[in-house]
């Protein structure tokens, strides 16, 4: 479970912003208790077009890609990914910041590093397993490291203790040399990453893969069908068919020969399509089969990408995962997207205490019926182009109950654009 996230110097985040699920307000619902900490089951981001909405859901997703090396930095000459500031003279050069706090079990961690394309500048771990922080590991390129003999042994054998050292190529985070090692904190640390995930609700063909392969578990589909019913949407059933291509439509693909070859060896290639079963009815309007439509050709755009964010929704709520979506209401009618963020504070769907953290400009969810205070984040640009981040818990005049779309709409609240009269 996620409690806080921070980050400085990426994209259009120029200072230190910090995000919580920490409950702040004492309104009702939509939380849940871990320890002596109640976070919540959900946050919602508004905020104009290009105020840093993207920016700052895309960068937790980015630091997971550092964490879990997608990039693959394995020499000491590859380059890290880094993304800085660029419209400012002091930060366009800089390394950037990231950290998280979440929870593995009972244990509260906190990790984070500081980098840019070439450095690993800092990186920390510290862990409260019964409300005191212990650190587990500190390194810095200006200071001297530390690794706790104790509580991280699995990091040890790489300390040198008579230089305060630890031994690792400065484009590498230490974090990864520990799980190489079998490391069970670094392990699980990458794991629950790993449990993080993230749907850009405008390019939606982006998880269509992950959703054709949980079709192949029997259960899983019947409940993606159930899903999708729910949606009123009029389909009954998904058909997912494999077929071979043959071997001389492979053969005649603008392809080099030795891949063509590899492709052949390893069994050719599987044409995959998505079929939509639709009830057709006499002109009595007797039900009387079904009518099959091919998904991306026949389908509209909505019903395509409520189909496709259907497993990692499931997949969220079942293994108690975190997901991230840009642009939920892309699309989808609002009062389908409102049935989505209900199922994650439904406590009989949601047992495992999954989160949602999503962007929108649909204010008709802006109503404290659904959302409390602590849950409506907003991002705005300042004059220098720089994202802000603050929920409207930090208001001390916002009550409750008030009409938070209204207000909003408004510009009580600030984040909205503000329109210049236009002329020939």
């Amino acid at each position: 479970m996620l409690l806080q996230f921070s980050v400085n110097n990426h994209k259009s985040i120029k200072d230190t912003i910090e995000f919580s699920l920490l409950k702040e307000s004492q309104d009702k619902g939509n939380s849940f208790k871990i320890r002596q900490y109640e976070l919540l089951k959900s946050a919602i981001v508004y905020g104009a077009n290009a105020s840093g909405k993207s920016n700052f859901l895309k960068s937790l997703a980015f630091m997971g890609r550092i964490v879990l090396n997608k990039d693959k930095v394995i020499q000491s000459t590859d380059l890290l990914a880094h993304i800085p500031f660029r419209l400012n003279t002091e930060t366009e050069d800089s390394s950037s910041t990231f950290e998280v706090v979440f929870f593995i079990d009972d244990i509260k961690y906190r990790y984070g590093f500081e980098l840019d394309k070439t450095t690993v500048y800092s990186e920390w771990l510290y862990a409260d397993e019964k409300g005191k922080e212990a650190k587990l590991f500190y390194r810095d390129i200006e200071e001297e490291d530390y690794v706790n003999s104790n509580r991280f042994k699995e990091g040890y054998n790489f300390f040198d203790k008579n230089n305060s050292n630890i031994r690792i190529s400065k484009n590498q985070l230490f974090i990864w040399k520990c799980d190489q090692n079998d490391g069970e904190i670094s392990k699980s640390i990458l794991n629950w990453f790993n449990h993080v995930n993230f749907i850009d609700g405008i390019d939606h063909d982006g998880y269509i893969e992950y959703t054709m392969e949980q079709m192949e578990n029997h259960e899983f589909k019947c409940e993606m069908i159930n899903l999708i019913k729910t949606a009123d949407i009029g389909i009954e059933d998904i058909l997912l068919e494999k077929k071979e291509v043959p071997s001389n439509i492979v053969e005649e693909l603008p392809f080099p020969k030795e891949l063509k070859e590899k492709i052949l060896k390893e069994g050719g290639l599987k044409e995959i399509s998505l079929d939509t079963y639709h009830k057709k009815f006499d002109k009595n309007n007797n039900e009387i089969g079904n009518v099959v439509f091919n998904l991306e050709k026949e389908e509209s755009i909505g019903t395509r990408k409520f189909f496709k964010m259907t497993a990692p929704i499931l997949n969220t709520l079942k293994e108690g995962k975190i997901l991230i979506i840009d642009e939920l209401d892309a699309s989808l009618h609002p009062m389908l997207t409102k049935s989505l963020i209900e199922m994650f504070h439904n406590e009989e769907l949601n047992t495992k205490n999954a989160q949602l953290i999503f962007a929108t400009h649909d204010t008709n969810l802006l109503t404290p019926s659904l959302f409390r205070r602590d849950q409506i984040w907003l991002t705005e640009k300042d004059k220098y182009g720089a994202t802000n981040i603050y929920s409207l818990a930090q208001f001390k005049d916002v009550r409750a109950k008030e009409n938070f779309e209204k207000n909003y709409i408004q510009g009580k609240y600030g984040a909205i654009p503000y329109l210049g009269k236009f002329e020939f």
